[in-house]
């Protein structure tokens, strides 16, 4: 076996013991806030929190970000072809760039004018616009002929951890859950249910955190510094990590999730980049 298999071996090795030790760390801090949940909700509990309240408002922005540069990216970079299939993967990424623009639109009327009366009075604007400006993108990325291999890594893996992490297991978990928030319950937190169960289509939609998710889900811009210095890569990861932890407290002192709420946003997007990371890179050299 030749040294270079040998290091993709390690490295499967490697990355298959850290998903372990996730899943592990998972479960046992899953088990814990069995009992704990509520208390710590409680007690950190603060509705006036100046800080906690930026970020429910444009905590999800960085992450939403990186993934429409992503996916504008992933378009540039495909082999042209004029296969089905091709045509409308191509098709999708085009349709989800324009609702996740929207959407970033809407989040912000939402956060500068506190309703969304502005933004519904003013749909066909912000549609328009969304349109416009990802057609500005497609044209100013296309002038780029080539992009590094590192934009490519980045493009697929944070597309993959938004669509199989946030569209096909976060968003579907949080509307067949049911679960009601932290500040929406009824005194004495009588309607208040664990994490492991189910309540159903309630219309709360507390588990998992999507802001947790999208917090984490910038662990995809680690692509970029891999080949850095030990200390480039630790300060990096360490600003990236600040930020999505500051995420996820926020919105358990704002009283839109429970601790156990953005252990599960957070973890699912920590195990979607470790599953997909590796099949990434080894697909992309291949």
């Amino acid at each position: 076996m030749s040294h270079h298999l040998v290091n993709i071996y390690l490295k499967k090795i490697s990355n298959k013991t850290t998903v372990s030790y996730f899943i592990f760390i998972w479960i046992v801090a899953a088990f814990l806030l069995e009992s704990s949940d509520l208390w710590i909700s409680v007690n950190l509990y603060n509705p006036a929190s100046f800080w906690a309240m930026l970020l429910e408002k444009y905590g999800e922005i960085p992450g939403l970000l990186t993934v429409l540069i992503g996916m504008h990216i992933y378009i540039v970079t495909l082999k042209a072809s004029s296969n089905i299939k091709t045509i409308l993967f191509t098709a999708f990424l085009l349709t989800t760039i324009s609702l996740i623009t929207i959407y970033i639109s809407w989040v912000l009327s939402l956060a500068l004018t506190n309703n969304s009366l502005f933004f519904n009075s003013n749909r066909n604007y912000f549609f328009l616009a969304a349109i416009l400006i990802n057609i500005f993108i497609s044209l100013l990325f296309k002038k780029r002929y080539k992009f590094s291999k590192k934009s490519i890594l980045f493009s697929r893996l944070s597309f993959k951890m938004f669509f199989y992490g946030y569209l096909v297991i976060i968003q579907p978990l949080k509307i067949f859950w049911g679960r009601i928030r932290f500040r929406d319950l009824a005194e004495k937190y009588s309607d208040f249910t664990a994490w492991y169960i189910p309540n159903g289509i309630t219309g709360n939609q507390s588990f998992p955190s999507g802001h947790a998710a999208m917090g984490f889900i910038l662990m995809a811009l680690f692509i970029f510094v891999m080949d850095k210095s030990f200390i480039k890569r630790i300060f990096f990861k360490g600003i990236v990590i600040s930020y999505a932890i500051a995420v996820c407290i926020s919105r358990v002192i704002i009283g839109a999730h429970y601790t156990s709420d953005v252990l599960f946003g957070a973890m699912i997007m920590i195990i979607a980049f470790l599953l997909i990371k590796q099949n990434i890179i080894s697909a992309v050299k291949n």
